[in-house]
């Protein structure tokens, strides 16, 4: 038994998409655990420390992510949109009157946004698994919709479990693709 191509060892598993996709695992749990804390923050000062993590995980995306490969500049354009568009939304949500309602509801509001993300990003790299992760994250932000009114404590939660289904949909990425 030939076993000298096909052993998979750390080194070969966490190649450079594998350990990109454990970053933005981390920087999502960490940004929703941070924003469930300190909640009471002004929400500038929580979207500059989105805005930090963001920007890390972009920078380290950009390093992972050839440019010469065009499925994956696209899917790193794709990504810097969605930040970008979602980071903006999230401050605009606190300024216009007819989004207030939204700004309750963040943690569900940037599973729709990273949900879109995934969407996007399965169709630029033909991968069923996206669809998946874009599902789960989506199921969660309608369930939070539905029964925030009959759970007040969701209100506060969401931020937790928005951490860990985006996180969890990264970790699936991870070991599927």
């Amino acid at each position: 038994m030939d076993t000298s191509s096909s052993r998979v060892t750390p080194a070969t598993y966490w190649n450079g998409v594998r350990k990109l996709m454990a970053l933005w695992a981390a920087i999502i749990f960490v940004g929703f655990l941070f924003t469930y804390f300190y909640q009471t923050l002004n929400p500038t000062s929580i979207n500059i420390v989105w805005g930090i993590l963001a920007a890390i995980g972009l920078i380290y995306s950009k390093k992972q992510m050839p440019w010469s490969d065009v499925v994956l500049r696209n899917i790193f354009l794709v990504w810097l949109i969605i930040i970008v568009l979602g980071l903006t939304l999230s401050q605009i949500i606190f300024i216009l009157p007819p989004l207030y309602y939204y700004a309750s509801l963040l943690g569900a509001v940037w599973l729709m946004i990273m949900a879109l993300g995934h969407t996007l990003t399965g169709f630029i790299d033909k991968k069923k698994i996206y669809i998946l992760t874009a599902g789960l994250q989506l199921v969660v932000a309608f369930l939070i919709f539905a029964f925030v009114n009959s759970i007040p404590s969701l209100y506060t939660l969401q931020y937790l479990i928005a951490g860990i289904v985006g996180a969890a949909s990264m970790m699936l990425l991870l070991i599927f693709i």
